[in-house]
């Protein structure tokens, strides 16, 4: 019985590694064509909901919530299109930041003698890249201290540009969820929870006469996809916080080696401004080291 059940763990084992094998090869064949179709098709994803939400919130849930000549409604929509400025504004410098071993001046592509045991040969680039570098298939370049490849910014997350990314995420957080709460406010003060669903429609027999009908199943509609956002904005951005907490990356994600504490590791990201960079993705905020040098938990071994 034993000896069946290693049998058939190392036959999935085999499966799994043909498998990964096979997609790998898939990338490296049609990179160029996957980044043309699936960089796009994610940008305008992005864009066509963070825009839909912010139109959708400033003429309609805001105006059926409050006096839409008052103060407190152009608080609001003041309010909500810095957040999405800040948004676009933290994606557009994540896509143009070269956060690769490539863009390090050309004296810092070698390792200092006392560190050279720390770097490893890229097979693939043909050069040696320093710790926490590694390379990515669709970039085709190494990236230092690579997080994971980011299909909305068409860049790999990395040293440089992880900062920005953390700001992106925490702004479409925040705005998914401010936005739920205002179409939850009005939904419920529309009263259309009850045909929330075309299935409750037929279920509970609405009245077709009711003119209202159709607006109730559109804000219904539009309740659903900006709860569907912000499960997976608020997602994406508690991961993100954990890795930086813990100064490890998606490549290895219960790595604890460079956990130099709390509020040092958010400063390896955030710079020297720490979350002042909250306020603007062109506040200048220089980051400890160029990511060549990493520093080590007093407690590992190296």
């Amino acid at each position: 019985m034993v000896k069946f059940r290693v049998l058939i763990v190392r036959r999935v084992m085999c499966i799994l590694y043909c498998w990964e094998e096979a997609f790998l090869d898939f990338l490296d064949r049609h990179n160029t064509k996957l980044q043309a179709v699936l960089h796009p098709l994610s940008m305008a994803s992005l864009v066509s909901v963070i825009g839909f939400l912010l139109i959708y919130d400033i003429l309609y849930a805001l105006p059926g919530l409050m006096d839409s000549q008052g103060l407190c409604y152009k608080l609001n929509c003041m309010w909500s299109i810095f957040m999405v400025y800040s948004i676009f504004s933290n994606l557009w410098v994540c896509f143009w930041t070269d956060t690769s071993v490539q863009a390090l001046p050309v004296h810092r592509l070698r390792p200092p003698q006392e560190e050279a045991h720390l770097w490893h040969y890229c097979a693939t680039c043909e050069i040696m890249v320093p710790p926490r570098a590694w390379h990515c298939r669709l970039c085709r370049v190494c990236s230092l201290k690579r997080d994971h490849h980011c299909t909305f910014t068409a860049n790999c997350i990395g040293h440089f540009n992880q900062r920005y990314f953390l700001v992106f995420l925490f702004y479409g957080t925040l705005g998914s969820f401010q936005s739920l709460v205002y179409n939850f406010m009005f939904v419920w003060k529309s009263g259309a929870f009850i045909v929330a669903d075309p299935f409750l429609i037929m279920s509970f027999g609405q009245p077709s006469r009711d003119p209202s009908m159709g607006w109730k199943v559109l804000i219904s509609m539009v309740l659903k996809v900006n709860l569907v956002a912000a499960m997976a904005a608020g997602g994406m951005f508690f991961s993100q916080m954990l890795m930086v907490y813990r100064n490890s990356t998606c490549f290895l994600m219960s790595d604890r080696t460079y956990d130099l504490g709390a509020m040092n590791n958010f400063r390896q990201v955030l710079g020297r401004r720490g979350f002042w960079t909250l306020l603007s993705a062109h506040l200048n905020s220089p980051l400890p080291h160029d990511g060549t040098e990493w520093q080590m938990t007093k407690h590992t071994d190296v």
